[in-house]
């Protein structure tokens, strides 16, 4: 080592030592670490047999199960009957599919809508009592072929049939008198009459199908079209009626024998004197009424429904705050019907629940002015993006239930308040994977819930549009996507009336009822498979 001078620099000679002896010191310890992860390669037996090891195993098992979400349900020997059946059907369409290297709830849907209808397994699942349903938009829960062969009976209902433009878009209906008809619309009875395949190119305007769900560059612009085009014919007070009590009968026509129905009371009601708002919310509720009424008389005495008041989180602040004490009116006109109020629409476009705050603060002082609460069932964690918190908001606002809830895996503290607090989350598989949410239903966020013991419903949520009704083909994805058992499906049948709006009364009588249908299900069920 060399200074300016030429004589060496002791302080520089001691730092060059010093260094060496760092450089060997770790040459020594890399080497070290060589031989000691060589060493580790021989893992050490922890335990002293293979009967060791598997009880271990065993144990560690069992502890998971008894935190699954139906840990507490036991079976009657009938039931474990049917759930052995059950289970080897499961399995042996598992490996039929493995055969063909194709998975149907891996897929979207409409890949195999049309095989899912035809499985014994599918035959079952429909005729099992489902309890209810939590979280359905009836606008788009009848077929819509009803919709259009009710539309060819009524001489006043339009179709605009043209190129969309700002005001209207193709297959829009809606009902007019013959001197006020807009350009661009024409009769539906004209154009089903005039042009060769009407019906079915009306119902594809009306649906999605593989092409949407593949192809769509935004999913949710032609989900909302899908509403635009049918939304003049759901609202027209003279056919409301008759539409509901359709809805009402597809829905107990699949087992569903309690319904919550996300309602704007708005009013949006009009005919052809009346515009829109002129019906008001006590008008739609005995629309409501009466057909449920006729449902009754005719198909199931025991059937139930009751109303989320729905407004939207795309509307600003100062409307909702308006809008809050309307609802509580009619909530406290209505206390057995009007159970809780919601902001529906698409969560990563829309204003965040946190945006409504203040609104949400005007429950306490509107609860003593309207001397009754106004429960939350909030549509939170519709999304895949984590920046869209929406659900610590549905836990801290005490949500009743939560629609959806798909992204609260990025929030564990919200996730386990959730769990704690047994809040009940509203899924909705198909509805999910259809809007582009997941693709391979086996990896359905929910699949890992209910082995944490969280809660959950099965739910439809706009069926019609997805081409099918009532919540039997979810409850078959998920049977197959989460290798579920009878003892799961009885669990969230129970859980659509135990974490219904009912009151614990109504609770216990729809409960009794279900059970007596359940019983019956086991039982034709053992027969048939």
């Amino acid at each position: 080592m060399r200074c300016i001078s030429g004589k060496p620099d002791v302080g520089l000679w001691f730092l060059y030592l010093v260094t060496l002896s760092f450089v060997f010191s770790g040459c020594h310890s890399k080497l070290a670490g060589t031989s000691s992860t060589k060493a580790a390669t021989t893992y050490p037996t922890f335990y002293p047999t293979a009967q060791a090891y598997l009880q271990a195993r065993q144990q560690l098992v069992a502890t998971d199960s008894i935190q699954d979400f139906d840990a507490h349900i036991a079976l009657t020997t009938e039931e474990q009957q049917l759930n052995e059946k059950l289970i080897a059907l499961r399995k042996q369409m598992i490996q039929q599919y493995d055969a063909v290297n194709f998975f149907p709830p891996a897929h979207n849907f409409y890949k195999s809508q049309e095989h899912i209808y035809t499985t014994p397994l599918f035959q079952v699942l429909k005729k099992m009592p489902k309890g209810g349903i939590h979280h359905f938009h009836p606008t788009a829960g009848l077929n819509f072929e009803w919709v259009i062969n009710r539309a060819l009976q009524e001489p006043d209902c339009y179709v605009y049939w043209q190129n969309d433009n700002e005001q209207y878009i193709r297959g829009q209906m809606h009902f007019y008198k013959k001197d006020e008809v807009p350009e661009g619309f024409y009769a539906i009875q004209q154009l089903n009459e005039s042009i060769a395949g009407f019906k079915s190119q009306l119902y594809q305007l009306f649906t999605f199908n593989a092409s949407e769900a593949n192809d769509s560059v935004d999913i949710w612009y032609e989900f909302e079209r899908c509403f635009r085009r049918t939304g003049g014919f759901t609202t027209y007070q003279p056919v409301f009626q008759d539409f509901y009590t359709a809805c009402f009968d597809s829905l107990l026509a699949d087992g569903i024998q309690h319904a919550e129905l996300r309602v704007f009371l708005g009013g949006s009601l009009y005919d052809l004197t009346h515009s829109p708002g002129s019906f008001p919310a006590d008008s739609i509720i005995h629309y409501l009424e009466q057909a449920a009424t006729l449902v009754r008389q005719k198909s199931d005495p025991a059937f139930t429904y009751q109303l989320i008041y729905t407004n939207v989180r795309f509307r600003p602040l100062d409307i909702i705050k308006q809008d809050l004490p309307k609802a509580f009116a009619i909530r406290a006109k209505y206390p057995h019907l009007v159970k809780a109020y919601d902001l529906v629409a698409e969560e990563d476009a829309g204003n965040s629940t946190l945006y409504f705050l203040e609104a949400w603060q005007l429950r306490d002082s509107l609860a003593k002015v309207y001397k009754i609460d106004m429960p939350l069932c909030l549509h939170d964690g519709e999304s895949n993006w984590e920046h869209v918190s929406n659900v610590y908001d549905a836990v801290l606002l005490g949500s009743t239930r939560i629609g959806h809830g798909f992204n609260l895996s990025f929030f564990p503290a919200a996730e386990e308040m959730i769990r704690q607090r047994n809040i009940c989350i509203e899924v909705s598989p198909l509805s999910n994977q259809i809007l582009g949410y997941i693709g391979d239903l086996r990896m359905h966020p929910a699949h890992a819930w209910i082995k944490r013991g969280i809660q959950i419903s099965i739910n439809s949520d706009d069926p019609a549009i997805f081409q099918y009704t009532g919540t039997t083909p979810d409850y078959w994805s998920i049977f197959l996507a989460w290798e579920l058992d009878l003892r799961a499906l009885k669990k969230l049948s129970m859980n659509a009336i135990e974490y219904s709006l009912l009151d614990a009364p109504e609770k216990k009588k729809a409960l009794q009822i279900w059970e007596s249908r359940w019983q019956r299900f086991v039982s034709m069920a053992n027969s048939s498979l």
